[in-house]
């Protein structure tokens, strides 16, 4: 199934009060011709989720998706490389070989105090 830009940007565009209009949005979407400009406008908004503007107060500053649209918040900005989630397990292994051995003198305290002495 075809999913057009706008469809995408969307279901990306985070939920708030101020999610509404669908249809003047997409209106707007296709008047301006974004399509052409979809994979960076939804670049744009996840990365825009992530900031602190947008997290501040449970979203209570995200602009309704109409006002990003009118505003064309994406054009020039400057949208830095997202790093790439880590596996946790792989990062846990890594760090564990990375560890210092506890001391045998602790080690054999602690195992006193658990009774296995």
């Amino acid at each position: 199934m075809f999913e057009s830009g706008f469809d995408r940007f969307w279901k990306a565009y985070p939920t708030s009060p101020r999610k509404g209009a669908k249809l003047i949005c997409r209106e707007k979407w296709v008047g301006k011709l974004l399509e052409s400009n979809a994979e960076q406008i939804i670049k744009h908004v996840e990365w825009m989720k992530t900031t602190d503007g947008w997290l501040k107060q449970n979203g209570a500053f995200i602009p309704a998706p109409l006002v990003y649209l009118n505003q064309q918040r994406w054009d020039g900005a400057e949208i830095p490389e997202q790093k790439k989630m880590e596996d946790p397990l792989q990062k846990l292994e890594e760090d564990r070989k990375k560890a210092v051995p506890m001391p045998s003198e602790i080690k054999a305290r602690l195992d006193a105090l658990r009774g296995r002495i």
